[in-house]
Protein backbone atom coordinates (compact mmCIF):
# COMPACT_ATOMS: atom_id res chain seq x y z
CA UNK A 1 0.00 0.00 0.00
CA UNK A 2 1.09 3.53 -0.74
CA UNK A 3 0.46 5.73 2.25
CA UNK A 4 -2.62 7.91 1.86
CA UNK A 5 -3.25 6.98 -1.78
CA UNK A 6 -4.49 3.44 -1.52
CA UNK A 7 -3.00 0.48 -3.32
CA UNK A 8 -1.11 0.92 -6.57
CA UNK A 9 -2.35 -0.66 -9.78
CA UNK A 10 0.39 -3.29 -9.53
CA UNK A 11 -0.66 -4.12 -5.97
CA UNK A 12 -4.30 -4.36 -7.02
CA UNK A 13 -3.41 -6.57 -9.98
CA UNK A 14 -1.48 -8.84 -7.63
CA UNK A 15 -4.39 -8.83 -5.15
CA UNK A 16 -6.81 -9.63 -7.98
CA UNK A 17 -5.13 -12.99 -8.38
CA UNK A 18 -6.45 -14.02 -4.96
CA UNK A 19 -9.13 -11.43 -4.22
CA UNK A 20 -11.60 -10.53 -7.00
CA UNK A 21 -12.76 -7.52 -4.96
CA UNK A 22 -9.65 -5.68 -6.15
CA UNK A 23 -11.25 -5.34 -9.58
CA UNK A 24 -13.86 -3.07 -7.98
CA UNK A 25 -11.15 -0.65 -6.90
CA UNK A 26 -9.61 -0.70 -10.38
CA UNK A 27 -13.04 -0.28 -11.96
CA UNK A 28 -13.80 2.72 -9.77
CA UNK A 29 -10.39 4.14 -10.62
CA UNK A 30 -10.55 3.78 -14.42
CA UNK A 31 -14.05 3.02 -15.79
CA UNK A 32 -15.15 6.59 -16.45
CA UNK A 33 -11.82 7.56 -17.95
CA UNK A 34 -11.85 4.49 -20.20
CA UNK A 35 -15.44 5.14 -21.36
CA UNK A 36 -14.49 8.76 -22.17
CA UNK A 37 -11.45 7.58 -24.12
CA UNK A 38 -13.53 5.09 -26.12
CA UNK A 39 -16.12 7.76 -26.92
CA UNK A 40 -13.26 9.92 -28.23
CA UNK A 41 -12.34 6.96 -30.45
CA UNK A 42 -15.85 7.19 -31.97
CA UNK A 43 -17.86 4.78 -29.84
CA UNK A 44 -21.40 5.69 -28.86
CA UNK A 45 -22.20 5.98 -25.15
CA UNK A 46 -23.76 2.49 -25.07
CA UNK A 47 -20.94 0.86 -26.97
CA UNK A 48 -18.31 2.58 -24.82
CA UNK A 49 -20.00 1.37 -21.64
CA UNK A 50 -20.35 -2.17 -23.02
CA UNK A 51 -16.68 -2.13 -24.00
CA UNK A 52 -15.66 -0.97 -20.52
CA UNK A 53 -17.55 -3.88 -18.98
CA UNK A 54 -15.90 -6.31 -21.39
CA UNK A 55 -12.43 -4.87 -20.69
CA UNK A 56 -12.85 -5.46 -16.96
CA UNK A 57 -14.27 -8.93 -17.58
CA UNK A 58 -11.15 -9.72 -19.61
CA UNK A 59 -9.00 -8.29 -16.83
CA UNK A 60 -10.52 -10.82 -14.44
CA UNK A 61 -10.21 -13.72 -16.87
CA UNK A 62 -6.66 -12.91 -18.01
CA UNK A 63 -5.41 -11.45 -14.73
CA UNK A 64 -2.38 -13.74 -14.59
CA UNK A 65 -1.10 -12.49 -17.95
CA UNK A 66 -1.89 -8.77 -17.55
CA UNK A 67 1.05 -6.49 -16.84
CA UNK A 68 1.20 -2.86 -15.79
CA UNK A 69 3.00 -0.26 -17.88
CA UNK A 70 6.52 0.89 -17.13
CA UNK A 71 5.07 3.53 -14.81
CA UNK A 72 3.21 0.85 -12.81
CA UNK A 73 -0.17 1.90 -14.24
CA UNK A 74 -2.77 -0.49 -15.60
CA UNK A 75 -4.09 2.26 -17.88
CA UNK A 76 -2.07 1.25 -20.98
CA UNK A 77 -3.45 -2.30 -20.87
CA UNK A 78 -7.00 -1.08 -20.29
CA UNK A 79 -6.99 1.46 -23.13
CA UNK A 80 -5.34 -0.87 -25.67
CA UNK A 81 -7.78 -3.65 -24.81
CA UNK A 82 -10.70 -1.23 -25.15
CA UNK A 83 -9.49 0.02 -28.53
CA UNK A 84 -9.03 -3.54 -29.74
CA UNK A 85 -12.59 -4.36 -28.71
CA UNK A 86 -13.90 -1.37 -30.66
CA UNK A 87 -11.86 -2.34 -33.72
CA UNK A 88 -13.19 -5.90 -33.56
CA UNK A 89 -16.75 -4.66 -33.10
CA UNK A 90 -16.50 -2.37 -36.14
CA UNK A 91 -14.98 -5.15 -38.24
CA UNK A 92 -17.76 -7.54 -37.17
CA UNK A 93 -20.47 -5.02 -38.08
CA UNK A 94 -18.90 -4.43 -41.50
CA UNK A 95 -18.83 -8.17 -42.23
CA UNK A 96 -22.45 -8.54 -41.08
CA UNK A 97 -23.58 -5.61 -43.24
CA UNK A 98 -21.77 -7.01 -46.30
CA UNK A 99 -23.35 -10.43 -45.78
CA UNK A 100 -26.83 -8.89 -45.41
CA UNK A 101 -26.36 -6.89 -48.64
CA UNK A 102 -25.21 -10.01 -50.52
CA UNK A 103 -28.25 -11.92 -49.27
CA UNK A 104 -30.58 -9.05 -50.04
CA UNK A 105 -31.70 -8.71 -46.44
CA UNK A 106 -33.03 -5.35 -45.38
CA UNK A 107 -32.89 -5.89 -41.62
CA UNK A 108 -31.04 -3.04 -39.97
CA UNK A 109 -28.03 -4.26 -37.99
CA UNK A 110 -29.12 -2.42 -34.87
CA UNK A 111 -32.61 -3.95 -35.07
CA UNK A 112 -31.17 -7.43 -35.48
CA UNK A 113 -28.76 -6.95 -32.59
CA UNK A 114 -31.58 -5.59 -30.42
CA UNK A 115 -33.79 -8.59 -31.25
CA UNK A 116 -31.03 -11.05 -30.41
CA UNK A 117 -30.24 -9.18 -27.19
CA UNK A 118 -33.92 -9.23 -26.15
CA UNK A 119 -34.20 -12.97 -26.79
CA UNK A 120 -30.99 -13.64 -24.91
CA UNK A 121 -32.10 -11.45 -22.00
CA UNK A 122 -35.40 -13.31 -21.71
CA UNK A 123 -33.58 -16.64 -21.66
CA UNK A 124 -31.11 -15.50 -19.01
CA UNK A 125 -33.59 -13.55 -16.88
CA UNK A 126 -35.01 -16.65 -15.19
CA UNK A 127 -31.55 -18.06 -14.45
CA UNK A 128 -30.34 -14.76 -13.04
CA UNK A 129 -33.37 -14.51 -10.77
CA UNK A 130 -32.71 -18.04 -9.49
CA UNK A 131 -29.03 -17.29 -8.90
CA UNK A 132 -29.87 -14.07 -7.07
CA UNK A 133 -32.49 -15.83 -4.94
CA UNK A 134 -29.89 -18.37 -3.77
CA UNK A 135 -27.72 -15.68 -2.15
CA UNK A 136 -27.85 -14.81 1.52
CA UNK A 137 -30.08 -11.79 2.19
CA UNK A 138 -27.04 -9.57 2.88
CA UNK A 139 -25.34 -10.65 -0.35
CA UNK A 140 -28.53 -10.25 -2.38
CA UNK A 141 -29.08 -6.73 -1.04
CA UNK A 142 -25.45 -5.73 -1.69
CA UNK A 143 -25.36 -7.21 -5.22
CA UNK A 144 -28.69 -5.63 -6.12
CA UNK A 145 -27.63 -2.22 -4.79
CA UNK A 146 -24.22 -2.28 -6.51
CA UNK A 147 -24.96 -4.01 -9.82
CA UNK A 148 -28.59 -3.25 -10.57
CA UNK A 149 -29.10 0.05 -8.77
CA UNK A 150 -25.49 1.18 -9.43
CA UNK A 151 -24.93 2.63 -5.97
CA UNK A 152 -21.36 3.27 -4.84
CA UNK A 153 -19.88 1.12 -2.08
CA UNK A 154 -19.87 3.93 0.55
CA UNK A 155 -23.59 4.55 -0.06
CA UNK A 156 -24.43 0.87 0.29
CA UNK A 157 -22.32 0.61 3.44
CA UNK A 158 -24.16 3.53 5.04
CA UNK A 159 -27.59 2.07 4.29
CA UNK A 160 -26.54 -1.45 5.33
CA UNK A 161 -24.89 -0.25 8.53
CA UNK A 162 -21.72 -2.13 7.58
CA UNK A 163 -18.20 -1.18 6.62
CA UNK A 164 -17.32 -0.57 2.99
CA UNK A 165 -14.96 -3.57 3.11
CA UNK A 166 -17.81 -5.79 4.32
CA UNK A 167 -20.08 -4.56 1.52
CA UNK A 168 -17.36 -5.19 -1.08
CA UNK A 169 -16.94 -8.73 0.25
CA UNK A 170 -20.69 -9.34 0.10
CA UNK A 171 -20.85 -8.15 -3.50
CA UNK A 172 -17.78 -10.15 -4.51
CA UNK A 173 -18.90 -13.35 -2.82
CA UNK A 174 -22.43 -12.93 -4.11
CA UNK A 175 -21.26 -12.47 -7.69
CA UNK A 176 -18.94 -15.48 -7.42
CA UNK A 177 -21.79 -17.60 -6.05
CA UNK A 178 -24.07 -16.45 -8.87
CA UNK A 179 -21.39 -17.18 -11.46
CA UNK A 180 -20.86 -20.67 -10.06
CA UNK A 181 -24.60 -21.34 -10.11
CA UNK A 182 -25.00 -20.01 -13.68
CA UNK A 183 -22.11 -22.18 -14.86
CA UNK A 184 -23.90 -25.24 -13.57
CA UNK A 185 -22.25 -25.65 -10.18
CA UNK A 186 -23.66 -25.22 -6.72
CA UNK A 187 -22.55 -22.07 -4.90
Amino acid sequence: MVSGRGPTDAELLQALRGDPEAVGVLYDRYAQRLARSLRQEGASEDIALDAVQEVFARLIVHRRRVRTGTDGSLWPWLVVTGRNLLRDWHRHRAVDAKARRRLGLSVDADEAEDAVARMDAKRRHGNLRLALARLTPDQRTAVTARVLDEFEYPEIATVAGASEVTVRRRVSRGLRAMQTFLQGGDP
